[in-house]
């Protein structure tokens, strides 16, 4: 356990941890480093490893499988739990968003790749493009499920927010060239040069986004009510990876796509789910209190997870 942490999380803190000193030392526009990662990085390194990965078989689907299924089951699971503890409203909005949601990209794209090398990242990238569409998708919902004002127009405003999501296109863009057999690392010239650049934004991607998560766990958290954020730290750490065991046996995915997923379950609470829960104000003191106590406690839950896997 001890050698899991310092070889693949150690790394991933290390370089967390200088995105939060560089906020905690001067002033850093966190919205604007994360419009960088999302609509600059991230879909040139989804599109950049789909070209070049091996989809054959069944991992691709299972793992985006996988995705749906651990999300909706947790959120069945945190309502049986938070409902007859008299969670209502936003409160429940926010304990759906962080149960359902887990930092599936900042957090645990690097993880994958140190953990599980390059076909357990690119496994790790389906699982991350289904959670970021069923964030802004039925977590607005959920978000918006809190407060009443917010429910007008939410049909809209999920179907905006899902054709503004670049990884989809991205990850369109590359099955749509893979389906042509069509290998832009093989060309030359102008071709050559655009996949070059495109590879070379998506490898500073990773990077970026362990910084950025730095620079937002930095912004600090205030004081919960200890019970309830003991309840969210308990379902993403610890119920969130089980479930996520139980969904891949039934799948029948094989050891390494199974590693991969439950890892992925068991992250931290995604740090994007603040930003959801802040526009229709889904209690987002609590997301952030459990975005940064599930991040600390993850090192101790995570290492035991790839220990067990490994």
């Amino acid at each position: 356990m001890l050698t899991v942490f310092l070889e693949v999380l150690l790394p991933v803190a290390l370089v967390a941890l200088v995105g939060y000193t560089l906020r905690w030392r001067m002033p850093l526009d966190q919205r604007t480093l994360n419009r960088v990662v999302i609509y600059g990085m991230n879909p040139a390194l989804i599109f950049t490893s789909l070209t070049a990965a091996d989809l054959s078989g069944p991992n691709a689907l299972h793992m985006l499988t996988l995705a749906v299924g651990v999300a909706l089951v947790m959120g069945a699971v945190a309502t049986s739990v938070a409902v007859p503890l008299g969670v209502r409203g936003g409160n429940l909005s926010a304990v759906l968003l962080v149960s359902m949601f887990m930092n599936s990209g900042n957090y645990g794209l690097p993880a994958a790749r140190f953990a599980f090398g390059e076909e357990g990242f690119t496994q790790a990238l389906f699982y991350f493009v289904a959670q970021s569409v069923l964030a802004q998708t039925l977590g607005v919902a959920v978000a918006a499920a809190g407060n009443a004002r917010a429910k007008r127009g939410l049909a809209r405003e999920v179907l905006i927010r899902t054709l503004r999501m670049p990884q989809v296109y991205a990850t369109i863009a590359a099955l749509l060239v893979r389906s042509t057999g069509f290998d832009p690392a093989a060309q030359t010239g102008p071709l050559l040069g655009g996949f070059r650049a495109l590879s070379l934004l998506g490898e500073a991607s990773l990077p970026m986004m362990l910084i950025v998560l730095g620079v937002q766990l930095a912004g600090g958290v205030t004081r919960e009510e200890p019970r309830l954020l003991a309840l969210t730290a308990l379902l993403r750490l610890v119920v969130s990876p089980l479930v996520a065991y139980g969904l891949g046996l039934a799948l029948g995915m094989d050891q390494l796509s199974l590693a991969v997923g439950v890892m992925l379950a068991g992250m931290p609470a995604a740090v994007n789910s603040t930003i959801i829960a802040l526009e229709f104000d889904s209690r987002p003191s609590l997301v952030v209190a459990t975005v940064i106590v599930t991040s600390l406690l993850s090192l101790l839950t995570l290492s035991a997870i790839l220990a067990v896997f490994q």
